[in-house]
């Protein structure tokens, strides 16, 4: 097995994603290409080309690690024991079809079904998300931290859970409007401390989350599925059962609604 040095993959990956970032804003200039690759599921030419910059750049630099991607159908059952970069050259797909500022690149490394380090470049904003195993979280290079909010009712939360939605049981808990398209970058703003919380319900991927759940936890916060199991990534199945996400003060008190409102009648 290769020798992993998380910090200097982060520092590659971060570069990658910057590159590939830089030139979707090139693309949308001379428009973009979509079609649904499945039922519901819509994919660009610019997810397409990204994936192959960062499958080139990352290869180049670490031929002897494993590859995982959203745009790419796996070849055979993953190996969690090898190194593995993990990868959507666009979480939010829709926002960057709009031209909006809800999508990101999300790059990370993964072993043993842990994420190592992950990246999250939002090319709109200019913002870098970055995090390491055992070495906190940072966004454009400044550390950061979750909120310190403990209660449910006055938190900011952002993604499209029905769940906190009853006025009359948190009327004044508040909703992020605009949400943005990516769930990654969503998880991301959390981490940040410019949002408390982030759901959402349905289904996601490990492509989706890898990198983000590692960035807010580095920044101090929590994440589990819907039914409050912890992540693993990389396995055979690339599917997750949603996501709970909010600063550990908050996240007990989050999952414990989300838990009620999806529990068997």
């Amino acid at each position: 097995m290769p020798v992993v040095d998380a910090a200097s993959d982060l520092a590659l990956m971060a570069g990658v994603a910057r590159e590939a970032g830089e030139l979707s804003i090139e693309r949308l200039k001379r428009g973009v290409r979509a079609w649904e690759k499945s039922p519901g599921q819509v994919v660009t030419d610019v997810d397409i080309e990204l994936n192959r910059l960062i499958r080139s750049r990352l290869n180049q630099s670490r031929a002897d690690y494993g590859w995982l991607s959203e745009e790419e159908e796996r070849s055979g059952p993953p190996d969690l024991s090898q190194p593995t970069f993990l990868v959507d050259p666009i979480d939010g797909t829709r926002a960057l079809i709009r031209g909006t500022t809800g999508f990101c690149v999300s790059l990370a490394l993964i072993l043993g079904g842990e994420t190592l380090a992950g990246v999250l470049f939002n090319p709109m904003t200019g913002e870098m998300f970055t995090g390491l195993a055992g070495s906190g979280a940072h966004l454009n290079g400044n550390r950061i931290r979750t909120s310190e909010a403990s209660e449910v009712d006055t938190c900011l939360i952002v993604g499209q859970s029905r769940v906190f939605r009853n006025t009359l049981r948190w009327p004044l808990v508040r909703h992020l409007d605009p949400m943005p398209n990516s769930i990654a970058y969503r998880i991301a703003l959390v981490a940040a401390g410019s949002c408390d919380a982030a759901v959402a319900l349905g289904d996601k991927a490990d492509w989706d989350l890898a990198a983000a759940t590692l960035i807010l936890s580095e920044a101090g916060g929590c994440a589990c599925d819907r039914m409050g199991r912890s992540f693993r990534y990389g396995g055979a199945d690339p599917r997750l059962a949603g996501v709970v996400a909010a600063g550990a003060n908050l996240h007990p008190l989050i999952l414990d609604a989300v838990l009620n409102a999806v529990a068997p009648a």
